[in-house]
């Protein structure tokens, strides 16, 4: 599996902030395990440079819960593709507990994913629909419920027609490899997209052009 050539020369941090940063309304849609809605809720994001410190701050609308994080430099788990999207999450995994969370950015608007795995397959799968600006962004007016279908080893989840997310659905063993991934196809075939993937070791592995 080679690196995408186009990360040569790829600022991370410059990049994440280019199209990340903002205020940002957001759906957070929290899936069964069978790709089916449990319940909803709206926050916002905020997201700023502020005198080389990288700040943002999360607000849960229902509850006025906020969570922030403030860093200098990326976390060194942290992958950055040159359009903007990044994904999240330990640098070694086992076959039991682990989250992963991926963004991919298009304009004024984004899809993200948070994802716990465990030991027996998947523990949650949280999707999110983002817009910055003052405008809410357009969730599915009715309950989701994902298209499913396998993909060799994988599992492949259509929350809306043109997002897929790529997930682990199985009982790991030690020695299995393993993805989480998310795509979203926009209208003229662009895809936007991002995928972590841990090898047989549990180790992290680079980001790629590859899909499955």
């Amino acid at each position: 599996m080679g690196n995408d050539p186009t990360m040569v020369n790829h600022d991370p941090r410059a990049a994440l902030l280019q199209h990340n940063s903002g205020s940002w309304q957001g759906c957070f849609i929290r899936l069964r395990a069978d790709g089916s809605e449990n319940d909803r809720f709206n926050t916002t994001l905020s997201v700023e440079d502020v005198d080389g410190v990288i700040q943002t701050k999360l607000t849960y609308l229902n509850s006025g819960q906020q969570r922030s994080m403030n860093f200098l430099e990326l976390p060194y788990t942290m992958q950055v593709s040159p359009a903007g999207g990044w994904t999240l999450g330990p640098s070694s995994i086992t076959p039991f507990n682990w989250v992963g969370e991926m963004c991919v950015v298009r304009g004024e608007e984004r899809r993200r994913i948070v994802v716990r795995h465990g030991a027996s397959g998947l523990d949650q799968v949280v999707y999110v629909i983002e817009a910055k600006g003052a405008t809410p962004p357009e969730p599915p007016r009715i309950p989701v419920q994902c298209r499913m279908e396998k993909q060799g080893d994988w599992s492949v989840w259509r929350p809306e027609p043109d997002v897929e997310l790529l997930l682990d659905t199985r009982q790991r063993s030690t020695g299995d490899t393993t993805v989480c991934g998310l795509r979203w196809i926009g209208i003229e075939g662009d895809r936007r997209q991002i995928v972590r993937r841990y090898d047989a070791n549990g180790m992290l592995q680079p980001l790629s052009e590859s899909w499955l």
